[in-house]
Order: structure tokens, then C-alpha cells, then sequence
């Protein structure tokens, strides 16, 4: 079957103002230098790949990229802050986005417990590798986060950052269609939380209730909406943090949000009450919304991946979204086969996408077939 390539579907071009410097009051003239440096890649979609190692020397990974139709690196703090590797994306005119983990670390878990995110049986929020912080209890863990990513920005300088992890604890790529909405996890009822809530939302928990699965329960039957909005607010403030910081270091660096990749309405409307994310407030944050339509894993078909895409966008009223879609398979036995990324990767390119991000690069390079599919179709 013969496929158009992307120049033949003008629909899909990426603004330039899509990664054009942003002015701020104050500081037309900063953006605009920094304009001039700046990559862009206007008249295309973003074509972007998701790499968390590289080791030296990186001139073939470059020539590789170019050759593909990859313009967008999303990258790990390691690699952002490798000069050569930066300095090289720059001379390719390939944009950095740095992938920004937030409430997923198991190691300051590890470090001090107490912040570990508590479920609503009262365990650590805790499922194979996945691992909470909780968003109340680790305001000290998410100031260093905050200050540790200003400081990134400065001295990295990345074209946008990608803010992951930021949400509630759930291990969403496990999770199925035919999953039931109540056995999904909910969090984070600490004592901090249940505080904040109660007070904020003039909630009261029956003073006899003294267990936390007993508290938890009394919530979610009485207060559910409440304690949506509430986890909603929580991730608001937490993103509202993280771009202050970001752009006081770069006041024309972009921000991008990855997304749980739930419609509005799926699982009883999880993304808001279980991964606390509700793109309506999140958009006006961001420049970029990015689910990650990884359907393979969690066993949907390739034109789901264009479902997520253009419910974001209608809920938002037309917020740039970028999905990102999977290689490879991860999680199931099942092989992800060539036609069927292909048939992932043109869903994800259709209108009102932005472009698509693969993840991941280490999936890309072990199949020639799957390269020359996306070099087919982008270029």
C-alpha cells in the first residue's frame, strides 16, 4: 500500500511560532536574540525521539537523525548537559526538549519514606517501579525540584521542557479497556492531604473514622468530585511552580506536559479523579500537551491514538498536542509489528497533531524496517 508523504498533507505544518521564542513583557529584545539562535522547524511537523543515553562520539547518531526527518530531541538532564551533545543538536538545528521527571523517585523515597504518596488502604503508593511522592508532603522535595530545574535551564539551555510525572500515582501503562474504574489506585490520603482537602473544600471526615482506608472510603463515597477537583488543584499548582521557574531562568523556553493518555470519560473519568490532570486548567500553563498513546501496551488500536488526540484538543479548545506513540512493545508479549506502528505513526500525525514523538530512540535503532517506514512518511 502506497502512503502520502507528510509534504503532501499541508495541514499537519508546525507553526513557527510553536517554538519560537515567546516575548514577555520586558523582553522583546531577549527573545528576539535569542530567536535568531533558536531552532525552528516551521513548514513541518515536530518529528521527535525520545533518548536517555548516548555515548561519544555523536556524529553518526546526528547524520542518523537528519536522515530520518527527526527534528526534536527529547532528552534526559544527562544528555541535555553534555556539551558536545548539545552543542551538536544546535549545529543540526535539532530542538531540545528536556524530559522533566517530577513525583515519580523512588531514591528520595528511598532517602526519607515519610514522602512516599499513601493509597487509599494506607500502603506506599508503590507498583513495580513506579513510585509517588506525595504532592503535599514533598513540598520540600518539590522545591529542590523547582530550583534544581531553574538551575538546569540556565545552564543547559533547552529549547523546551518536558514536564513528566506530573500527576498522581497510578501505573496507567498496565492499565486495560476492561479495567474497572474502582480498582484503579487513589491517592495520596497522608495526613497532610486529608487536612488540606478537608479545609480547602470545608470537607469533614467523621471524627470515629480513624483508619485511613476508612477515611479514604468515606471520601470517595461522599466527597468524589470534591477530591478531583482538589487532586486537579494540586497538579495546577505544581505545574504553575515548575514553568515560573523554568521561564525565570529562559523567559522564551517552552513548556510541554506529558498526559496520562485517558479521555475525559474513560474509566469513569480517571484522569481527573485517579492521575489528577485536567487539561482544561493545564493548557493555559503549557505550550505543548503531550499524551503518551502508547496503544500497543495497553492494547488498543492504532486509530485510538487520533481519538486522544482530538478529544484533548476539543477539551482544551485547540491547545497544541503532540502525541507520542510506542516503537516497539513493552509490558505484553505481543509484537508490536511494522505495519502496525506505521498505522500508529499516521494516526498520530493527523490533524489536529502537532507531530509525534517516538519513544523510543534505543526501540527505533534495532529495527531498519520501522526507520524506513518513518522516513517514508515524514520526509
Amino acid at each position: 500500500m502506497k502512503h502520502a508523504p507528510i509534504a503532501a498533507l499541508p495541514a499537519f505544518a508546525v507553526l513557527i511560532s510553536l517554538l519560537a521564542p515567546a516575548c514577555v513583557k520586558g523582553d522583546r529584545s531577549a527573545a528576539a536574540t535569542q530567536a535568531a539562535a533558536a531552532p525552528t522547524v516551521a513548514s513541518r511537523p515536530i518529528v521527535g525521539v525520545k533518548i536517555y543515553e548516548a555515548s561519544p562520539p555523536f556524529g553518526g547518531l546526528f547524520s542518523k537523525w537528519r536522515e530520518l526527518g527527526i527534528n526534536t530531541l527529547f532528552v534526559s538532564e544527562t544528555l541535555l548537559m553534555n556539551a558536545d551533545f548539545r552543542t551538536q543538536a544546535r549545529t543540526a538545528g535539532l530542538a531540545l526538549f528536556l524530559i522533566y521527571p517530577v513525583f515519580q523517585s523512588p531514591e528520595a523515597i528511598k532517602e526519607n519514606p515519610e514522602i512516599a504518596a499513601v493509597t487509599a488502604s494506607g500502603a506506599p503508593a508503590r507498583d513495580d517501579w513506579v513510585e509517588f511522592v506525595c504532592p503535599t508532603k514533598g513540598d520540600e522535595y518539590l522545591e529542590r525540584r523547582i530550583g534544581h530545574l531553574r538551575d538546569l535551564v540556565a545552564a543547559g539551555d533547552p529549547d523546551v521542557v518536558s514536564l513528566d510525572f506530573i500527576r498522581f500515582f497510578v501505573f496507567w501503562e498496565k492499565v486495560a479497556p476492561d479495567r474497572a474504574p474502582g480498582s484503579l489506585p487513589q491517592t495520596c490520603f497522608c495526613p497532610l492531604c486529608l487536612r488540606l482537602f478537608q479545609n480547602e473544600f470545608d470537607v469533614h471526615v467523621p471524627a470515629y473514622l480513624t483508619r485511613t482506608a476508612d477515611q479514604a472510603k468515606w471520601i470517595l463515597e461522599n466527597h468524589a468530585a470534591a477530591w478531583a477537583d482538589w487532586k486537579c488543584e494540586r497538579t495546577v499548582n505544581a505545574v504553575t511552580r515548575l514553568a515560573r521557574a523554568a521561564r525565570e531562568a529562559k523567559p522564551s523556553v517552552k513548556i510541554n506536559l506529558h498526559a496520562v493518555p485517558w479521555r475525559r470519560d474513560d474509566f469513569g473519568g480517571a484522569i481527573r479523579s485517579v492521575a489528577g490532570q485536567d487539561f482544561a486548567l493545564l493548557a493555559p500553563l503549557v505550550d505543548f500537551i503531550s499524551p503518551m498513546t502508547y496503544h500497543h501496551m495497553v492494547r488498543r488500536t492504532p486509530a485510538w491514538v487520533h481519538d486522544v488526540v482530538a478529544g484533548i484538543s476539543a477539551e482544551t479548545k485547540g491547545a497544541a498536542v503532540l502525541p507520542s506513540i510506542q516503537v516497539s512493545e513493552a509490558y505484553i508479549e505481543d509484537k508490536l509489528s511494522p505495519d502496525e506502528f506505521r498505522a500508529a505513526l499516521e494516526q498520530a500525525l493527523k490533524p489536529p497533531s502537532k507531530g509525534v514523538v517516538l519513544w523510543s530512540w534505543d526501540a527505533l535503532a534495532k529495527s531498519p524496517e520501522k526507520q524506513a517506514l518513518l522516513q517514508r512518511l515524514v520526509h
